[in-house]
């Protein structure tokens, strides 16, 4: 790599939020897939336009695209990035959901690889969220320029006295840095801070965030650490359990073979998938994703025994891999079958994933990063992830 881009490149640092920003683009990315399938099935595929014109939606997509780049560029506020975020998001659901008609020859919006692919971008963007979420930069410099975007907040009136506090702190660490000119500038930003000047620009916390604190400190009362624990595991065993029981297919189409149901493997593969299945290739992937799923299944339940045993970070790491394992790979195969189960199943391991990741934060005092959770509970997006 030549010494100028690793140099640019070594300047990079992650935005503060970057993390919500970019859950926001996975929830639009997913939401407005499954929302335009479900609604186009529904009506039976109506022609936006009359009998000329046919608007397809991946041009509303393309348009919300420009959107959500434009917004950042031309707004400086952080609340535009929110906005942008999910622009992004149901713009490229949109454009991607409609890939059918971009890789065949006869543009058909059915094909039945299109819902695959469209949901390996998906995991592809879910990928990029993890790492980003699962990244912590504590240099100074990252610290300063999370420092003043906060500050950007004060201009607003935006700032809240968590991310006053999360400000003070992220002021401290800079101020500590071996360049002088950036301890020097977070150092007189933090005098200045704790001199009473901001005070005017920190907004009391609103509705929707009064109401977000009411609902964590409901759920750390009612959700302790043993019922918690048991919940994650009961919620991991009965994926395990499901994912298990899908060799049973391999079982069903032997049946049928050796009965004399039906006379090819294709045949019999068939009865238990929801699309046409016309050569060897379509079982194979069909047997595959039987025997991924299985393996899920006990990593799954493998984790649920550890939870119980109290056997925790080893337990959440074998549900995290299992339930990853699932999310990119055996729904992508699932999708060829069946969009609405797979959609259904990646809705539910997500949430699985996010039940895991609380008990990571409860039980081992831990970001999902691996490091220690030192940070208000008020600030947990950007902070404590």
């Amino acid at each position: 790599m030549p010494s100028a881009l690793r140099r640019r490149l070594d300047h990079l640092v992650r935005r503060l939020d970057a993390d919500r920003y970019l859950f926001l683009v996975l929830l639009g990315f997913g939401g407005s897939i499954v929302v335009t399938r479900l609604y186009l099935e529904l009506t039976g595929d109506p022609t936006v336009g009359g009998d000329t014109l046919h608007i397809a939606h991946a041009v509303w997509g393309g348009l919300l695209l420009f959107v959500g780049g434009v917004l950042p560029l031309g707004l400086a506020n952080r609340s535009a990035l929110l906005a942008a975020g999910l622009a992004t998001g149901v713009g490229a659901g949109l454009f991607v959901d409609e890939i059918g008609k971009f890789i065949t020859v006869d543009n058909d919006y059915f094909f039945a690889a299109a819902a695959p692919v469209a949901y390996a971008v998906f995991v592809l963007a879910l990928w990029t969220y993890l790492r980003v979420r699962g990244q912590r930069d504590g240099s100074p410099r990252s610290e300063l320029h999370a420092a003043l975007e906060l500050l950007g907040d004060v201009v607003d009136r935006d700032l809240s006295r968590d991310d006053r506090r999360e400000l003070e702190r992220r002021l401290e660490s800079a101020s500590r840095s071996d360049v002088e000119r950036l301890s020097r500038l977070a150092g007189d930003l933090l005098e200045l801070t704790r001199s009473g000047a901001l005070e005017g620009g920190v907004e009391e916390p609103g509705r929707l965030r009064r109401l977000a604190g009411r609902a964590a400190a409901w759920a750390a009362r009612t959700l302790p650490g043993t019922r918690l624990r048991r919940l994650t595991a009961g919620a991991l065993a009965v994926l395990g359990v499901v994912a298990v029981g899908d060799l049973a297919v391999v079982g069903f189409i032997g049946l049928d073979l050796l009965d004399g149901t039906t006379t090819t493997l294709a045949d019999a593969a068939n009865d238990y998938a929801r699309v046409d299945i016309q050569d060897g290739l379509g079982t194979t992937l069909l047997l595959a994703r039987v025997g991924l799923d299985v393996v899920v299944g006990v990593l799954l339940l493998v984790s649920a025994v550890l939870l119980l045993r109290g056997r925790d970070r080893r337990g959440v790491e074998v549900g995290q891999g299992g339930l990853l394992l699932a999310l990119t790979l055996v729904n992508v195969l699932l999708f060829y079958t069946d969009q609405w189960v797979a959609s259904g199943a990646a809705g539910v391991e997500l949430a699985v994933l996010g039940l895991i990741w609380r008990f990571r934060r409860a039980a081992l005092r831990e970001t999902p990063d691996g490091e220690a959770a030192t940070e208000p509970a008020g600030r947990t997006s950007s902070a404590a992830l």
